[in-house]
């Protein structure tokens, strides 16, 4: 059962009634023992006798063996200490609210003293059913007051002893863990013996003459502790629905935060689809004009740049007038009315109607015959960058099949017509 299922089951008058319940093992007053008297959990046991009730009706007989009485003294001192760590690993299991729990009733505990174990055989020959006497020494208060616990002892695998805190009185209570049919049948046999019913009214009539002889024994008891006990199983009901709805928020978050990444994921893998079957489609064009380039296919769009008439540029696809283009490495937009054909096709056609284009190469020095003016852009109408005269040179760079040739003159770059250049 879980911490969540716990609270589903546990109120608090639940809790006065768990504590009446068990008041057997310390008197009539004494309803906060059962809570104090945390029992042990234990695995399947196995019987080596014909008949597996037989250790219950055994006598009692305090216990002379070394292991098992530093066993329950062990448990005692780490109890009076809220050390549930050092409890872990010689009682088990122990819960999460049993853990709370101890913690929380440990504070006050100034000592359990004058322990004695009394044993009778368990469900196999290697278990044993402990009835312990104590006296319990609460923090400020004089009189220490008496209690008899329980303990159901069993022997791991290498030959240790540990206590099986599935028949503890917490567990028995609120059913956290299962509990096995016959250790549970054995133990209710054992509770019904006469030296165990004698054992356990010897204790209440001790008990009841401290809570007569001390006052602030019986307030602190009847009182002061049962009230801890009940504000105790209220914090905790409410830590843990806190914990449970931070638990919900937190799933709902990474379960959000994997559908984005997931969207994203998505998005990306098919924008980089996209990208895939534009440059596979992409061609190389040629501005007809000086044109701007904006980052979006609108007239509103931030202004990146200007291309020069007659700039080659890497074009992808046409969007409502605008082409999108390469431009520095990202994609952007111009209009579309301004850029032109430049494929093998057109400039084979073009370049049989331009004999002259066929002439130039890249990189070839030409002497002029004539002055010519050097162009921004391949237009007649374009500023001039330069007047060149004739008998100096200028570099081809590019020569277009439309008429006019990109050149490097005295390192300046602008157009001329191609015919000046024969």
């Amino acid at each position: 059962m879980k911490v969540k299922e716990f609270f589903q089951k546990i109120k608090i008058d639940k809790i006065t009634e768990f504590l009446k319940k068990n008041a057997r093992y310390f008197g009539a007053a004494a309803v906060f023992v059962a809570m104090v008297l945390i029992l042990a959990r234990c695995t399947d046991g196995t019987t080596s006798d014909k008949d597996p009730m037989a250790g219950a009706y055994q006598q009692y007989a305090e216990s002379d063996n070394q292991e098992v009485n530093d066993l329950i003294t062990k448990y005692y001192e780490y109890y009076a200490a809220g050390d549930t760590d050092s409890l872990k690993q010689i009682a088990t299991p122990i819960s999460d609210a049993e853990v709370s729990y101890i913690q929380f009733y440990s504070q006050y505990i100034e000592k359990y003293q004058n322990l004695k174990v009394y044993t009778k055989r368990g469900l196999d020959k290697d278990s044993y059913l402990c009835s312990v006497y104590l006296q319990i020494k609460f923090a400020n208060i004089d009189t220490p007051v008496a209690g008899l616990d329980f303990f159901y002892v069993q022997t791991k695998d290498d030959g240790s002893l540990y206590i099986n805190n599935v028949y503890g009185s917490f567990n028995q209570s609120n059913g956290e863990f299962d509990m096995d049919t016959d250790i549970a049948s054995l133990i209710a046999t054992f509770e019904q013996q006469s030296d165990v019913l004698a054992l356990q009214a010897e204790v209440q009539q001790e008990c009841n003459e401290a809570m007569l002889a001390d006052e602030n024994l019986n307030t602190f008891v009847n009182t002061t502790l049962q009230d801890a006990i009940k504000q105790w199983a209220a914090d905790y009901k409410a830590s843990v629905a806190q914990a449970a709805e931070e638990a919900a928020a937190a799933k709902a978050a990474e379960e959000e935060a994997a559908a984005k990444a997931a969207e994203e994921a998505k998005a990306a893998e098919e924008a980089a689809a996209a990208e895939a079957a534009e440059a596979a489609n992409a061609k190389t064009k040629v501005t007809t004009d000086k044109i701007n380039v904006r980052d979006a296919a609108s007239e509103d769009g931030n202004l990146l740049g200007q291309l020069a008439s007659g700039t080659q540029v890497t074009w992808y696809a046409d969007e409502n007038g605008w082409a999108k283009i390469d431009y520095n490495g990202t994609k952007a937009y111009v209009k579309a009315d301004y850029l032109a054909d430049v494929s093998g096709d057109s400039t084979q056609d073009t370049s049989q109607s331009t004999n002259s284009s066929a002439n130039l190469s890249q990189g070839q020095e030409i002497t002029l015959a004539n002055t010519v003016n050097v162009r921004e852009s391949m237009s007649e109408t374009a500023s001039k960058v330069a007047v060149a005269y004739a008998g100096e040179q200028v570099t081809v760079i590019e020569s277009y099949a439309d008429g006019w040739t990109k050149v490097n003159y005295n390192g300046k770059q602008g157009y001329c017509k191609t015919e000046y250049l024969q």
